[in-house]
């Protein structure tokens, strides 16, 4: 007889369960066995309608463990865009799927690649396949749901390795607008993250704030290493960041998030052609921008529109930004192409978003730091020599700032270096939120090498910058965006040269005095000049020219010098110290008694004033022209006098003198009017102990018409 009727015989509810076990071990090992078979069948009849050649490597199915794999899978259509993937790996739990639950505890994704396009009327290509844009009748029909009891889904623990994502756009006219590839070494995400539909399901009361109170639970931490996007037109990497790091992440609901700290490290943007940028741009990963670690701690983002930071903190940013000759700067080529309308319609996008976010959206910090050791550099091509600034050593702090209180003044410090031993600091109060901008504070400019701007300046004061070092004292004051502000500076070792005489004698007449002249006014008995700049506006309509605002300041300190330490006689009554700074250069003559050329009291008051101003002036020349005329001529020749009136009416003044002299009497008034200055500049170097060579005689000379003394000009 049978054995196993006889077991049944003996034990029927023993058999009967041992017959259900082995049905249940063949139906699975049936599973088992031609499960990869459906899903490659599944996946070629899935693809083929794409025009998609897919193969299938190895799949791996353990239904007692709740795992599958799929492993070595590619497909490609026609044109050769398609996708890969070396390993898919799932691992999930059995027992909650009969309460309607997902509990899924592993996934894993490796060297997966994909294409996408996207073409100018809508269509798509995304991993080979074709997908048409969405029409409107094709929208109506998707929009027809019904409501069945949804699926709690929790998945714990995902790593997605060496991924790859390419994607170009095109233009309507079927040009490649952006052609990018994004790639991803790693991303590990440990903990939980829980969607519980069906609680929401639950609530009676489910009205337009469900999203707000979506079930989402998420709890964990998310690392993500090696992050890269490189466009691949420039052949340049657009994007590359080491590692982020999100640290103990948790979320009840969409509006109630809670992060204890964000850290992102090693990031660079913009590479550079190893080409161009010069010796600081000559490594092939040069960037136009990078910094070594940005940090956030904590985070907090509540009701979807306030966002709420503690200290944010970004270290080791450096920047190298280029304008070439056309005034094109670097980053531009980065920019993608736009069709007019597309551009029209994402701004106007933008717009709309922006206003709206702008009405809503809340934010805050308790404090924002900016530290960095290293160069952002600026070049500017555009010039015969090119012009360019380094700032190092940044040190920014910025503290409390909440767009709820945006009266609330916060403090802000600063200091940078410029070059390589200019050092600008400022501490100040500011309401950088308000409707109009308000700030109160001071800030300290020295050591900072003029040379530096050479480029900018040679081209308006139509002079190199030989040396010189600015230090300033800077007063900020802005109330509701009224400015009102201060520049105290001071030039040491000013010296500039000439570029032509041609571009010297172009800025004298603009700027309406002599420059070097002036500047030798300026220069005090250390050979530094000192001027105060007022900056005053509307910072909304800022009308602001430094050139207008230094010449207006050079022309009264000027003047001041001037009436300080030698009032010149016919410039005494000049309203507010008022005058053409021209004239104000040349001093009164001394003027001497015919014939003769001996110092009196009167000259030696006058020389007085001018050995003081030329003291406290070191850089001060003067320029010392004597003359002799027709006074001196009838002193020391009487009987030249009637010869000279008989002449008069018959040439031209030039020619009467020379018929009215002869050559022997015109060199005694020559040497007359040198004997005036020589006079002059003794008394200067003997007695007040100025150094001859800045005393510098002209050519003596008769003038019929002209004074009896000496012209004095600097």
């Amino acid at each position: 007889m049978n054995p196993y009727k006889n077991f049944s015989r003996k034990r029927p509810w023993t058999a009967r369960i041992l017959l259900i076990l082995l049905i249940i071990v063949i139906l699975l090992s049936l599973v088992r066995v031609s499960l990869p078979f459906v899903v490659t069948s599944f996946a070629t009849y899935w693809f083929k309608p794409e025009n998609v050649e897919v193969n299938i490597g190895d799949i791996e199915i353990s239904l007692f463990d709740g795992t599958f794999s799929l492993n070595d899978v590619a497909g490609t259509n026609k044109t050769g865009k398609g996708f890969s993937l070396g390993r898919f790996a799932i691992a999930w739990e059995w027992r909650p799927l009969f309460d309607h639950k997902v509990i899924i505890d592993h996934i894993e994704v490796d060297a997966l690649n994909i294409d996408a396009m996207f073409l100018g009327n809508g269509d798509m290509g995304i991993a080979g396949i074709f997908i048409a844009a969405a029409t409107n009748e094709s929208q109506s029909k998707n929009n027809t749901t019904s409501v069945s009891m949804p699926w709690d889904v929790t998945v714990k623990d995902i790593v997605f390795s060496d991924v790859t994502l390419c994607m170009q756009q095109f233009s309507k006219a079927d040009r490649i607008m952006l052609d990018y590839c994004g790639q991803l070494e790693k991303l590990e995400w440990a903990g939980n993250v829980a969607f519980s539909p069906s609680i929401l399901l639950a609530d009676q009361e489910v009205s337009s704030s469900a999203i707000t109170n979506t079930p989402l639970y998420v709890q964990g931490r998310l690392n993500i290493q090696g992050i890269m996007l490189v466009n691949n037109q420039l052949k340049r990497k657009l994007l590359k960041i080491g590692t982020v790091d999100v640290n103990n992440i948790a979320i009840e609901t969409p509006s109630n998030i809670r992060i204890e700290n964000i850290s992102v490290e090693k990031v660079s943007v913009m590479q550079r052609d190893a080409s161009q940028g010069g010796a600081q741009a000559s490594n092939g990963n040069a960037q136009i921008l990078s910094f070594d670690s940005f940090n956030i701690t904590p985070i907090r983002f509540s009701e979807l529109n306030q966002l709420s930071l503690g200290t944010i903190e970004l270290t080791g940013a450096g920047a190298y930004l280029s304008m070439n000759k056309e005034g094109e700067m670097d980053f531009e080529q980065w920019l993608p192409e736009k069709e007019d309308d597309i551009a029209i319609t994402q701004k106007n996008s933008v717009d709309t978003l922006s206003n709206t976010i702008a009405k809503s959206f809340h934010f805050s910090f308790d404090e924002f730091n900016f530290l960095s050791k290293q160069h952002m550099v600026f070049i500017d091509d555009r010039f015969e020599v090119p012009f360019s600034v380094d700032i190092h050593d940044i040190d920014l702090r910025l503290a409390q700032i909440d767009s709820r209180a945006p009266d609330q003044s916060s403090h802000v410090s600063l200091a940078l270096t410029i070059g390589t031993h200019g050092r600008l600091t400022i501490d100040s109060d500011i309401k950088p939120l308000s409707d109009r901008l308000s700030l109160n504070g001071k800030g300290v400019i020295s050591g900072l090498d003029m040379r530096m701007v050479d480029p900018l300046t040679s081209q308006y004061i139509g002079h190199n910058i030989k040396s010189g070092q600015l230090d300033a004292n800077l007063k900020l004051v802005v109330d509701k965006g009224i400015i009102d502000s201060n520049i105290d500076l001071s030039l040491h070792q000013f010296e500039l040269k000439k570029l032509s005489n041609k571009d010297a004698e172009q800025l004298n007449s603009e700027f309406g005095f002599p420059l070097n002249s002036s500047l030798s006014l300026l220069r005090d008995r250390d050979n530094s000049i000192r001027l105060d700049l007022p900056v005053t506006g509307d910072i909304d309509n800022p009308v602001f020219d430094p050139r207008d605002v230094i010449i207006k300041a050079s022309s009264k300190a000027i003047t001041t010098a001037v009436l300080d330490y030698y009032t010149p006689f016919g410039l005494i009554f000049a309203a507010e110290s008022l005058f053409d700074i021209a004239t104000a250069l040349r001093f009164d003559p001394l003027l001497f008694a015919a014939g003769t050329s001996d110092l009196i009291p009167a000259h030696e008051t006058q020389l007085d004033k001018l050995a003081t101003l030329m003291r406290e002036r070191p850089g001060i020349h003067l320029s010392l022209c004597a003359i002799s005329n027709s006074a001196d001529r009838d002193t020391l020749f009487p009987a030249s006098t009637d010869n000279a009136g008989k002449n008069a009416g018959k040439t031209e003044q030039s020619a009467t003198q020379s018929e009215s002299l002869s050559k022997e009497d015109l060199a005694t008034l020559e040497q007359l009017a040198e004997s005036r200055s020589a006079n002059i500049k003794n008394y200067v170097v003997s007695k007040k102990s100025i150094t001859s060579s800045r005393l510098i005689e002209c050519a003596p000379e008769y003038g019929q018409d002209k004074i009896a003394g000496v012209e004095i000009s600097i």
